[in-house]
């Protein structure tokens, strides 16, 4: 029997992935597709690389405020050694963005809107051809399972911070970066997140430092260093090779599996707000997993104690995700523990449906629809987990559930 094809599709609207990933399934049974979105593509290629995959579609945007991103992403990927055939599948594209691709590697360029069974048919087929032409390579000192991830986009020099080896870049954001790093005094991998402090900037990891450093407990990150050095501010902390709730939900989730997830979330929730915290920026890029299915919350940097009558707002400036901030946090009113329960209600329904329940052109309708619209109606099959969803989603807190133990309270009480 032929080998089969292994595409990775790779996009960042879900909805959008699996309407692809259906329709070469439909169309093709010579292919094994998996599902990505763009920062669990980014992790894959800082720990297991691609040597695994024969083709990439990648879904991109090509409106006017998308192009530069969606091509220097094209370069990124063209000046990865070996990286398999690349199918662009465009939004909102056009003669140019066409060629821009092809130049940049692409050897097909598909407009979603007017992709038809031939075209995909076809570009498969290419890809097909493409793969029988490559010479299976395995480069000398390739990785072996269970070796340190190693990147060459690794830029920072491996001594940056005393005491940790950098071995490869797991993430970058306008505030930090954050590296997989060795640590020989704890004999272990850690996330290492460092970011340049000027002279007149607060530090931004203090704080989480400060929160959580001191709780031990399974469902909270460990957090083993914090300091500065050379005009950096660095915090390590434990490192999840098995990635987070974000990247599991590129593929969908059965009732059990949302409710358990809810579960294991909300039993987080009650350890930090029995030590008095709340999280305030609870999604699921901070909820990160172990191999046995524990989850573990991270990225305590918007955290405060709940008795500091806790605003969500410093100097009119919101923090934290417009798609799961409370309304009372879009409003910037005072916070309590009821707030990452709403949060954690987003998620639910996001776990239940694949989508957000609130989407919108800016972060502004976004918000809107948190604090003026109706709680979204779950699909027909799904409509007895509705009264569930409401008592989180709630728009006036007091008609949600009280804490994370009432809510794990229900839960127990339905399962029985």
């Amino acid at each position: 029997m032929p080998r089969q094809l292994r595409i990775l599709v790779v996009s960042d609207d879900a909805q959008v992935g699996r309407w692809l990933q259906h329709r070469i399934e439909a169309l093709r049974e010579d292919c094994a597709l998996t599902l990505e979105s763009y920062e669990a593509f980014e992790r894959r290629l800082a720990t297991t690389g691609t040597d695994e995959l024969d083709a990439l579609f990648a879904v991109l945007g090509f409106a006017r405020d998308e192009t530069a991103a969606s091509l220097a992403w094209l370069d990124h990927i063209k000046g990865i050694p070996g990286s398999p055939q690349l199918v662009v599948l465009a939004e909102d594209g056009d003669e140019i963005s066409a060629v821009q691709s092809m130049r940049r590697g692409a050897i097909d360029y598909l407009p979603r809107k007017l992709i038809t069974s031939e075209l995909l048919d076809a570009a498969i087929s290419h890809c097909m051809e493409g793969s029988r032409r490559r010479a299976p390579a395995t480069p000398a000192g390739a990785r072996q399972r269970g070796d340190a991830p190693q990147n060459n986009a690794l830029k920072a020099p491996r001594d940056l911070i005393p005491r940790y080896m950098l071995l490869d870049t797991l993430g970058e954001s306008t505030r930090a970066t954050v590296y997989l790093a060795h640590s020989a005094a704890l004999n272990r991998h850690v996330a290492l997140k460092v970011s340049r402090v000027a002279e007149n900037d607060e530090p931004q990891f203090a704080r989480e430092y400060e929160t959580v450093g001191g709780i031990r407990h399974e469902s909270v990150v460990d957090i083993y260093d914090y300091g500065m050095h050379d005009g950096r501010e660095f915090i390590a902390m434990e490192y999840f090779p098995c990635g987070d709730l974000k990247a599991r939900l590129q593929n969908p989730m059965t009732e059990g599996e949302a409710l358990d997830y809810l579960r294991r979330i909300a039993a987080a929730l009650s350890v930090v707000h029995t030590q008095g915290i709340l999280h305030r920026d609870l999604k699921p890029p901070n909820i990160m997993l172990r191999e046995d299915g524990q989850v573990v919350l991270i990225d305590f940097g918007l955290a405060k104690a709940i008795t500091n009558a806790t605003h969500s707002t410093a100097a009119g400036v919101l923090r934290g995700s417009p798609y799961y901030m409370s309304p009372e946090q879009a409003q910037g009113e005072e916070l309590d523990g009821r707030s990452d329960l709403y949060s954690l209600g987003v998620i639910f329904f996001e776990m239940l449906t694949g989508s957000k329940p609130y989407l919108g052109a800016t972060a502004v309708e976004v918000l809107q629809q948190h604090v003026t619209a109706t709680v979204p109606e779950l699909p027909p099959e799904l409509r007895h987990h509705q009264v569930l969803l409401e008592s989180l989603m709630a728009k006036p807190r007091d008609d949600r559930f009280a804490t994370a133990d009432d809510l794990l309270a229900h839960l127990q009480q339905r399962a029985a």
